[in-house]
């Protein structure tokens, strides 16, 4: 038995399950060298939380390589599943070092799954009395529950036989019952073909056991009747499943329970989580060690802090603070607090009095503090930011937490004279690492449009309410007609929001054919780009894609942004950020104006819902064709530069050029490809995306896309140049200097690296776009101040202005005039200007 003060609590991770929820909870993760981690990091640090629970002792147990005998008795077992990303068991063989040095007891079996170990250890730890958490996504592990034995889902959650019975109808004792019944599509286990989990939970309600619904289906008296026939017609199914899905609880098992954990490897450890670049979690090891360095105590005593002596003397203080909600205007300010070097000051309360006098504020995030402070009338503009310093050395970084992780090693903290540290810290480590001309464009262009930006959120737009509602009835009402047209297609009625029962509908009621499978589950696609080219196969398709356009514009822009409206200033007030998108463009918040589709007619519709204060109007104006323009002075094609210059149709110019013909020939559909291929290249266009989008045949798609890289050489010189650079260096840049790492570019994932030699030649392009209207933003917000005009809104190549009406002309010329010389290019940049009293009428 354990000794008196060992842990009484036993957690088995099922190894194999985290790694792979990991791989596709975080988002593409890799080192400076291009190894992917994404699946070591998301264990590592799921494990070390754990560790953090002196009472739970930790065992990691894996499913072994070689196939195990339910692969013997069934071929077919587990064919269902997904297949493994290429980059996954290279991170797994990571993880189990990193388990060993971490000093954890870990198994693996030959022959056996993870499932039967963890049976094993589960049965074993109850009869010495402990309690058991058994961490995993695999259902299987339900037949170990009752009142010992938890298991802990993947939303955190501790499951129990209350639990299943109350979401499956069934107890534990019938789980591997009712899983017969069902079957496992992920496992391949067959089950009785048509009785879906509501049935069989009725059945065994009615029934008790298996073997009572087996009896009694085999004898003709099973009810319903419906079910009596699927079961006798699978029997041998039902019963092999069952078998199949028993888990091992008996294997000869040397673990040893209610031990402390062996020593952890310290340096070991450490060395290789340095090498995998996880700065956050090598703290995270040196305070379970309790050893070595320990975090900073200025950051865990708020009320006086200190550091050490200043890198860069600085004048001032730096702020720290707390609102109570993100990316809102009307949120309050929780606490504030100032580090002027050595102390740091907390207010006692919080006065807004204590801002008034401010040159402007220096802190993580400074423009959400000036904005707070604006609305309520103290004007302060946002001064520096180490957060947008922290994303121009690396466009990765895109919050607070990061950054203090990748250049502090600590988190942010959660006080604010902890983050006014924290800020003070970063300012002073962070300018030295930007180079010149990163430098430049923080000085020049991050920083100077933080306070653009600041103005823009404070102004907000005008919106009309009932225009605006009375839009989303009558969308309402369509939204109704289609859910009739689709549940008469079906045959009846569904939920069509739910993608299983759609999946259902189409594929297997439906009979249409889908050649799409999601990557995590293996599941028959039901997103637009599986279903698009169903369109014409079945009236049911298009119905469905019109249902989800349209419930989408409801919901997200034309129900949310009314009720976003502030009652006080009649004015929709989004959030613009700065640090969100690697390549350098904005994204806005609450709503996030940059998705309003205008593709359509019904998206197009909504920007009639954004008016003009009385006696103004608004002027729209927006960048022509501007990544082109880009790419024709970047890849220095003279084809493409001619056209530009001479001002040509660039797709007709294009069609005529590829195809041979003359301009005036060329034919719709030819000038369509055109543009397809223009805006495409940069995205990786293959042949096959242009065969399904244009419906040509591929390879006429494939002729047309060597005949174009052959009519612009100049492109794919620019292509292979780019990639030459990115390979060489693990980055590109903007012509402003802008860069954007690309580690993915040296993966051995084919998938992978391809999707970065995309990214890494479509952002020079993107970046400067970028890059360019941010800087014709901050030339020309004094100039249209000083005519009373305002600018509002930036959504991609466009920016929004509110002008008076009599001055409607002259500022249009000097929108057109600013932004066509901000930077000089081998082409002339265009702009396309408007004027209305909404939005929609600016076109």
């Amino acid at each position: 038995m354990s000794a008196p003060n060992s842990p009484r609590t036993v957690v088995l991770v099922d190894g194999h399950a985290l790694a792979f929820r990991s791989y596709f909870a975080i988002s593409s993760l890799t080192t400076s060298k291009g190894e992917p981690v994404q699946a070591i990091f998301g264990f590592i640090r799921q494990v070390l939380r754990m560790l953090r629970n002196g009472g739970q002792q930790v065992i990691v147990v894996f499913d072994a390589p070689a196939k195990t005998f339910r692969h013997e008795q069934y071929e077919g077992y587990k064919a269902g599943r997904a297949r493994t990303p290429e980059d996954l068991p290279g991170q797994i063989d990571r993880i189990r070092r990193l388990v060993d040095l971490l000093g954890l007891q870990r198994f693996e079996m030959p022959g056996f799954e993870a499932d039967d170990i963890i049976g094993t250890i589960t049965r074993r730890a109850e009869r010495e009395g402990f309690e058991v958490r058994i961490l995993t996504s695999d259902r299987d592990a339900y037949q170990l529950l009752d009142e010992r034995v938890r298991v802990i889902n993947s939303a955190g959650d501790l499951v129990g036989p209350d639990e299943i019975v109350e979401k499956y109808g069934v107890t534990v004792a019938q789980w591997v019952d009712f899983r017969a019944l069902t079957g496992d599509a992920s496992d391949n286990i067959p089950g009785a073909k048509g009785i879906g989990p509501k049935t069989a939970s009725k059945l065994l309600q009615d029934y008790g056991t298996l073997d009572r619904i087996l009896e009694e289906a085999v004898a003709g008296t099973l009810k319903p009747k419906g079910a009596m026939e699927k079961i006798a017609a699978s029997v041998e199914d039902v019963k092999f499943s069952r078998d199949i899905s028993r888990m091992v609880t008996d294997l000869d098992v040397d673990v040893r329970l209610g031990e402390a954990r062996a020593p952890i490897d310290r340096d070991a450890l450490i060395a290789e989580l340095r090498e995998l670049e996880f700065n956050s979690l090598v703290r995270d090891v040196l305070g379970l060690v309790g050893d070595g360095e320990a975090p900073e105590p200025a950051l865990a005593e708020a009320e006086a802090p200190t550091l050490a002596p200043w890198e860069t003397p600085r004048d001032g203080v730096t702020w720290g603070y707390r609102l109570s909600r993100e990316d809102d205007l009307q949120a309050e300010l929780v606490e504030a607090a100032t580090f002027d070097g050595e102390v740091a000051r907390v207010m006692e309360t919080v006065d807004l009095a204590e801002f008034v006098g401010q040159r402007e504020v220096d802190t993580v995030n400074a423009k959400a503090l000036a904005t707070h402070l604006m609305v309520r009338g103290v004007q302060v503009p946002p001064g520096d930011d180490p957060m947008l310093m922290a994303y121009l050395l690396d466009s990765s970084v895109t919050t607070a937490q990061a950054a203090c992780e990748k250049h502090l090693g600590h988190g942010f903290p959660d006080q604010a004279a902890g983050r006014a540290v924290a800020g003070a810290r970063l300012m002073a480590v962070l300018p030295d690492k930007l180079d010149g001309r990163r430098r430049e464009l923080y000085e020049t262009l991050e920083k100077p449009l933080a306070g653009v930006l600041a103005k823009m959120e404070v102004r907000g737009v005008r919106i009309d309410v009932p225009y605006l509602k009375a839009m989303s009835e009558v969308m309402a009402g369509r939204l109704k007609a289609l859910e009739g047209d689709i549940y008469g297609h079906a045959g009846r009625e569904f939920p069509i929001q739910s993608r299983d029962q759609l999946e259902k509908v189409l594929y297997d009621e439906l009979g249409l054919a889908s050649s799409k499978k999601t990557k995590l589950t293996g599941k028959r696609s039901t997103a637009v780009s599986a279903l698009e080219p169903l369109r014409d196969e079945h009236p049911i398709v298009p119905a469905i894609l019109e249902y989800r356009e349209l419930s989408k514009l409801k919901s997200t822009y034309l129900d949310a942004m009314t009720v976003l409206v502030n009652p006080r200033t009649g004015r929709l007030h989004t959030t613009f950020s700065q640090t969100s998108v690697a390549t350098g463009r904005l994204s806005s918040l609450n709503p996030n104006l940059q998705n309003i589709p205008i593709r359509t007619e019904q998206g197009r519709e909504i920007r009639k819902g954004f008016v003009a204060d009385d006696g103004f109007c608004l002027i729209s104006a927006d960048y022509s064709q501007i990544e082109l323009r880009l790419l024709a002075h970047i890849a220095d094609d003279p084809k493409m530069q001619e056209a530009f210059r001479e001002g040509a149709d660039i797709h007709r110019r294009t069609a005529a050029q590829v195809l041979g013909v003359m301009e005036e020939l060329v034919q719709p559909q030819q000038r369509r490809a055109a543009k397809t291929v223009n805006f495409g290249v940069l995205y990786g266009m293959s042949a096959h995306r242009l065969s399904n989008d244009l419906k040509i045949p591929y390879t006429e798609a494939a002729g047309f896309i060597e005949r174009y890289f052959s009519t612009y050489p100049g492109i794919r010189a620019y292509i292979d140049r780019t990639l030459e650079f990115c390979r060489a260096n693990g980055y590109v840049e903007t012509l402003m200097g802008r860069r954007r790492y690309v580690p993915e570019i040296a993966s051995s994932n084919r998938n992978v690296r391809e999707a970065a030699e995309r990214v890494a030649y479509n952002m020079p392009i993107q970046g400067t776009a970028a890059d360019i209207i941010k800087l014709a933003m901050v030339r020309l917000e004094p100039l249209l101040s000083e005519m009373g005009a305002r600018m509002l809104l930036q959504v991609h190549d466009e920016l929004l202005v509110e002008a008076p009406e009599g001055l409607a002309d002259e500022v249009a010329e000097l929108m057109r005039r600013e932004m066509t010389s901000v930077f000089e290019l081998k082409v002339p940049l265009g702009v396309e200007v408007g004027v209305g009293p909404n939005w929609y009428d600016t076109k």
